[in-house]
């Protein structure tokens, strides 16, 4: 059996009788994180995301990717403080709140390998305040994984597990380009194969609904992140942040963003055609709400998972159903 209730032999879904719709049965159709952490280290574990003060070569450059928010996706985090406390203060609050015994400190905001090695060494380290911190997570972009960065992530391996996450977005080259992420669809495969020389988990970011990519390149971007063999897949709803190039695209007309039920289907293809080995890490983004224009469609994250549940279980699909017909037409 499969580790979220898959015979990974024949990749088909079977009942999990430890969860149940109300009168339904209810099966895992995705590899869910919660359920992998909680397998691999036997108990709740928590992320506590850090601002690590670092910056991005697209800020420098004065071309931001068009929907990045001032803060550099860290508007969650406790920036003002060091990097000790701010691991001690939200650990505690993870303690109090949701019983959490083991942790993943996340450095999230910005380029978290956009500096010196010894620069990034001495960071990293700080946020290691005891044992209790299982795993390092560091999000960068796939164009600044040098080979000392990766050699240094390498080395921390010996002390915990480590996970780089990698902003790709999209398969497509034109969408790359639009959206200014200043680096193509090569950097990113090169960064995976050379991270996986050094042992190291990957995890990647996509939005699935950015407008002017089609369903077919949302289809295509699970299928590269499954033959590439990445070990997670965080997925994105796009949102429009005050002070973005983004929002002056949607507040012009020159964009709209999609309706739910057109992200819906999008995210039920696009894990029909992702290898079922691949943890999701989550399926809609968690917007700042005093910094968003729109978004979400005006649901929680919660809401909108649920609702992609339920849309599996109504069409009886699940994570992989296509990449096996996929693999039986080209590989198998």
């Amino acid at each position: 059996m499969g580790i979220f209730g898959w015979h990974l032999s024949d990749d088909r879904p079977i009942r999990n009788s430890k969860e149940s719709y109300r009168g339904d049965e209810k099966i895992d159709r995705y590899r869910k994180l919660s359920q992998y952490l909680k397998e691999r280290y036997g108990t709740k574990v928590h992320r506590l995301v850090i601002d690590a003060g670092f910056t991005c070569p697209n800020r420098e450059q004065g071309t931001p990717c068009i929907f990045c928010d001032p803060t550099g996706s860290g508007f969650n985090t406790l920036h003002n403080l060091r990097i000790r406390e701010q691991v001690i203060k939200q650990r505690e609050w993870a303690m109090a709140k949701y019983k959490a015994e083991k942790f993943i400190v996340y450095f999230q905001a910005f380029t978290n390998t956009y500096a010196p090695v010894e620069i990034l060494r001495d960071r990293y380290e700080e946020a290691l305040i005891d044992e209790s911190i299982v795993q390092l997570a560091v999000s960068t972009r796939p164009d600044c994984v040098r080979e000392p960065v990766l050699e240094l992530l390498e080395e921390f391996r010996r002390k915990v597990d480590v996970s780089l996450e990698l902003g790709l977005q999209t398969t497509n080259i034109e969408t790359l380009r639009r959206i200014s992420r200043g680096h193509g669809l090569a950097e990113f495969i090169d960064a995976v194969l050379r991270a996986k020389k050094h042992k190291l988990e990957i995890v990647v970011h996509v939005i699935v609904d950015l407008p002017w990519d089609r369903i077919q390149d949302v289809i295509e971007t699970a299928r590269i992140l499954s033959v590439l063999d990445v070990d997670g897949v965080k997925v994105h709803s796009l949102y429009v942040v005050r002070g973005t190039e983004l929002e002056n695209l949607f507040k012009t007309g020159q964009i709209k963003l999609l309706d739910f039920d057109e992200y819906k289907e999008r995210v039920v293809r696009f894990l029909e055609n992702l290898s079922p080995k691949i943890v999701i890490h989550r399926l809609a983004s968690d917007p700042p709400k005093d910094m968003t224009v729109a978004g979400n469609w005006g649901m929680s994250k919660i809401e909108i998972v649920e609702r992609i549940e339920k849309e599996l279980v109504k069409e009886d699909t699940f994570q992989g159903k296509e990449w096996k017909e996929w693999q039986k037409k080209n590989v198998l």
